[in-house]
């Protein structure tokens, strides 16, 4: 009988422990998906100040450029003029450089972001997958406490009974004083 409700308190303790379990994943995976859309938002708002930065860098040396070139040319023409067409095409070399930074720190973010949502995918599921397999122990523990359970009670009924030393079960007229058990045929060694 103590038996039987220790059976009872465990099957009952590892229904909640279970639930719990599964508490405990639905949280992780809540837990993932807001990361994973912090991650993103994160990543936007970095490409975003990264291109205005770059727009501002390329404009400001544009600018200087521009007014470098232009005071150069009123001042004089002739040896200085070389000069200024070489600084103005280093001006220029120096803007595309910005723009080629630029674009390649957006391609490393866009990068960035899919390994972090594969990253938070296969995270999810190993949660979740983790969450399965303790699931399942907890249910195959909760089937054999029934199991016992059942043999507890049927031993207590009577239907389960040693006859002349051997396990018989009633199931009929056949064995006993009554003939009211059959044996159970023992596995052969």
């Amino acid at each position: 009988m103590q038996d039987a409700q220790d059976l009872k308190r465990l099957a009952a303790d590892l229904a909640v422990f279970a639930q719990h379990l599964q508490e405990q994943s639905e949280r992780a995976v809540q837990h993932v998906d807001r990361s994973a859309d912090e991650l993103h938002r994160a990543a936007l708002g970095m490409g975003a100040g990264a291109q205005e930065l770059a727009t501002q860098l390329v404009d400001a040396v544009r600018g200087q450029a521009q007014e470098a070139i232009g005071r150069g040319a009123m001042q004089a023409f002739g040896p200085i003029g070389a000069q200024l067409r070489e600084s103005a095409e280093v001006a220029t070399r120096a803007a595309k450089a910005l723009e080629d930074q630029r674009k390649a720190l957006e391609r490393a973010q866009q990068i960035l972001i899919y390994k972090g949502t594969l990253a938070l995918l296969v995270a999810s599921a190993i949660a979740v997958g983790g969450s399965w397999f303790f699931i399942s122990k907890s249910m195959d523990e909760i089937r054999r406490a029934k199991f016992g359970r059942d043999l507890i009670e049927a031993t207590r009924s009577g239907a389960l009974t040693r006859c002349d030393g051997q396990l018989c079960v009633r199931a009929g007229e056949r064995f006993g004083s009554k003939g009211d058990y059959v044996l159970i045929e023992q596995e052969k060694k």
